[in-house]
């Protein structure tokens, strides 16, 4: 039987590309409904991009990379070394020592079994972490294809006999169009950004922080990170990243509060990143959805 690489899901106006879970490498980005592309079939515009440019640099995202986790994966801290943790949508990997959990290493992992079921425009992935320490959940992601939106919803279960707190969100690997991060480019926010946690690379001399929109002044190249406030507490999430001369966008919008929003970066893309917390007793459920907007 012929190995599927990837899944193909058409619309009347997006085609968007998404790895098939089991060619999914790495420990950290969710391997359901992993989407690596997604194309503006009217426009002939591709919105997503690579991590990085150089093979082997960075930690292998493309695209709409989900995580689960990235602060404190479920069950770290009580496992010892040698022993299991979970990853949610990835599966039980191992500690490999008395350091911190770190997203960036690789640990060792015995993936989930993952079940889709595919219709033209509609997929959906079912990952199940059976019970360990304690701890185990149900993860159930669908990708759906509206006109030029594009919906994930998420239902994510508590099937063990332990409580577990974790976040998610999407690290947006866009590049509109191919085009270069710079001036050209606006990320429109509906309130104004304030700079909350400086990371790497300079972001105070590259991006420009004003009411309801954060611009580059220069070319964006280098990596660079920042977390940033200006959200009421409870507000949902929502950005745009414009590409000015051509036109071309993409907005994120959800059903869910907004915990924390970042911004990664370098030359080639940027990546805006809106989290939401999650705290499930046993046996609770919880679903949200995060639905993108691509216009031309």
């Amino acid at each position: 039987m012929m190995e599927t690489h990837e899944y193909i899901l058409t619309g009347e106006e997006l085609t968007v590309t998404i790895k098939a879970p089991e060619t999914c490498t790495g420990t950290r980005f969710d391997r359901t409904g992993w989407i690596t592309q997604v194309r503006l079939e009217s426009a002939g515009i591709d919105f997503c991009v690579p991590e990085s440019l150089v093979a082997g640099q960075g930690t292998g995202g493309e695209g709409l990379s989900g995580e689960f986790g990235i602060e404190r994966a479920i069950g770290y801290e009580e496992a010892r070394p040698g022993e299991t943790f979970v990853k949610l949508g990835i599966g039980a990997l191992t500690r490999i020592d008395d350091e911190s959990y770190n997203f960036a290493r690789t640990y060792p992992v015995e993936a989930y079994e993952v079940r889709t079921e595919t219709e033209a425009a509609r997929m959906t992935f079912v990952s199940e972490a059976p019970e360990h320490n304690g701890y185990g959940a149900a993860l159930v992601k669908t990708i759906e294809i509206d006109g030029r939106s594009l919906h994930i919803r998420y239902k994510l279960t508590n099937t063990g006999t332990k409580s577990f707190s974790t976040s998610e969100y999407v690290h947006n690997f866009m590049g509109i169009g191919g085009h270069p991060v710079g001036p050209d480019y606006v990320l429109n926010l509906p309130y104004e950004p304030k700079l909350r946690l400086l990371g790497d690379g300079g972001v105070e001399d590259k991006l420009e922080l004003s009411a309801g929109r954060m611009a580059w002044n220069a070319e964006a190249g280098g990596e660079y990170y920042a977390l940033f406030g200006g959200f009421a507490a409870g507000e949902a999430p929502y950005w745009e990243l414009l590409h000015v001369p051509s036109g071309a966008g993409v907005r994120e919008r959800g059903d869910f509060d907004a915990s924390k929003f970042a911004v990664w970066g370098s030359g080639h893309v940027v990546a805006p990143e809106v989290f939401i917390e999650l705290n499930l007793a046993p046996g609770e459920t919880r679903e949200w959805t995060r639905t993108y907007d691509f216009f031309a």
